[in-house]
């Protein structure tokens, strides 16, 4: 029974994927999620909902028929990043969703932004967490990076891409830009209690814009949302003032974030202080963070989270 209510979910899904990018395009020959390049191989789809209700017809209870699982979903053993009807999909991955997609560990790997021509970009995919695929674009854990730094560093990024960490504002424009993103924040208190904060969205302009937050969707979490006053401000650093307040807030703080008058969040400031140190108010105001970490991916992750085969790709 179990058996058939699974072959019965799948079809469903099936259904739904199908629906949800016709929708998005109105390629004949392929469909197209215009947030995050999602392709859907129509043809094989299609065989395979044929497939579940010839399979749902037959014996669903039979426990032993393992090779209709094959050909229904997909074997593990297919080869990756090949599409069988419309050619072969390019092999670079552009998110982790995609890039640890064959084994799901934490480590760095390399994604290439199509739009804005960035190819062999490296990054820190994050998949212990809420169901993996997330990059990292800050991390805080320790004192060994200096964090107190001008312009021209927070643009570029700096640090140490499996400690401290920051994947620079040129990258996160992109990043964001490119393909809608959600984001998640990881915190870690003193005590060791651990907390997170979630966004449905999150968007970062160009350096015209001075990469003001320009989106922050609905939050969900146990840390409360310490970012939500600081949507529409630009980055500041001390040798740029983008802030609202009649004092430099990045000089005062000795960091680098999307200051208004000051902050409600920073987690760019000095390791491990309190006052002007790594801090989310909404835990307790000016606490210093024993760990801190930033990470998006795109959204919806539908896809990763339902395991769907390789007839459904990110590209």
């Amino acid at each position: 029974m179990l058996r058939f209510v699974f072959i019965i979910l799948a079809y469903y899904v099936l259904l739904f994927q199908i629906s949800f990018c016709v929708g998005k395009d109105n390629d004949a020959n392929k469909v197209c999620d215009c947030n995050c390049n999602c392709v859907v191989n129509i043809g094989s789809a299609l065989k395979k909902l044929k497939g579940l209700r010839n399979y749902t017809e037959t014996d669903p209870e039979d426990s032993t028929s393992t090779p209709n699982e094959d050909r229904l979903l997909g074997s593990s053993t297919s080869t990756p990043n090949k599409d069988r009807s419309l050619g072969n999909i390019a092999s670079a991955p552009s998110s982790c969703m995609e890039a640890a997609a064959n084994n799901l560990k934490n480590g760095v790997y390399k994604i290439q932004i199509e739009k804005y021509n960035i190819k062999d970009l490296a990054v820190f995919c994050e998949e212990d967490i809420d169901f993996g695929g997330w990059i990292v674009i800050l991390r805080r854990k320790s004192e060994t990076i200096n964090f107190y730094r001008k312009w021209e560093d927070y643009k570029k990024g700096f640090g140490d891409i499996t400690g401290d960490y920051w994947i620079g504002l040129e990258n996160m424009h992109a990043l964001t830009s490119s393909c809608e993103q959600e984001l998640y924040v990881y915190i870690k208190r003193l005590s060791g209690k651990v907390y997170f904060a979630k966004y449905s969205e999150f968007r970062i302009g160009n350096e015209s814009e001075s990469y003001a937050l320009k989106r922050l969707g609905k939050y969900s979490g146990n840390a409360g949302d310490s970012l939500k006053k600081h949507l529409g401000k630009k980055f500041s650093t001390h040798d740029r003032d983008n802030d609202d307040s009649e004092r430099n807030c990045a000089k005062v703080h000795k960091g680098a974030w999307w200051f208004h008058k000051c902050y409600n969040s920073h987690l760019n400031g000095v390791y491990p202080r309190g006052k002007y140190g790594v801090n989310w108010n909404n835990l307790k105001k000016e606490e210093p963070l024993l760990y801190a970490q930033m990470m998006i991916r795109p959204t919806p992750n539908l896809w990763r989270q339902l395991t769907l085969t390789n007839d459904f790709k990110c590209i």
